[in-house]
């Protein structure tokens, strides 16, 4: 029960959030560059991720509804706080640290080279690295990242961050 009333807060906040931004959406400036204006996408994105929240939202009440546990506590572990959660959550941290040294790297090696190894890095990570996994998380990087990169820079005209290393060919 304690789990479905958290999923109730959660969801809720998701909402807000949402709704927050999709109004903040409304002072984002025009420049006057051709094509898409520029809140286009992020109002896109914030619809798709509201009806993704109102969704949880419906089935965290429904589950709050019909869900009776009849559970008891889990007791308190003294272990430290890393020890605690490492399992529980050591994906999470995973995405963080490779997120944040893409971000740190993206003035040198830019968004195709960085985008192609933070993906990388973050499927040997998450899955199996076995020889053959090792070949499929190269391709799906370089695939992936160079399809977007692509499509964002000559179709759609986004300026990524090139980077020292694409500068300097």
């Amino acid at each position: 029960m304690v789990r479905a009333k958290q999923d109730v807060i959660v969801a809720a906040l998701l909402l807000l959030f949402c709704g927050v931004m999709i109004s903040a959406s409304y002072d984002i400036r025009d420049l006057g560059y051709p094509g898409l204006k520029p809140e286009t996408w992020p109002r896109f994105l914030l619809i798709l991720l509201s009806a993704l929240s109102a969704l949880y939202f419906i089935r965290s009440i429904k589950e709050s509804s019909t869900t009776k546990v009849l559970e008891k506590d889990e007791p308190q572990n003294n272990k430290p706080f890393i020890q605690k959660y490492w399992f529980k959550y050591k994906n999470a941290f995973w995405c963080f640290l490779f997120f944040s040294i893409f971000l740190s790297s993206l003035d040198y090696l830019g968004m195709l080279f960085g985008g192609m190894l933070f993906v990388f890095a973050l499927l040997t990570a998450l899955g199996e690295r076995t020889v053959k996994n090792l070949i499929l998380h190269i391709i799906i990087a370089v695939i992936s990242v160079g399809a977007m990169w692509l499509l964002f820079t000559y179709s759609l005209r986004v300026n990524l961050p090139e980077g020292a290393l694409l500068s300097i060919w």
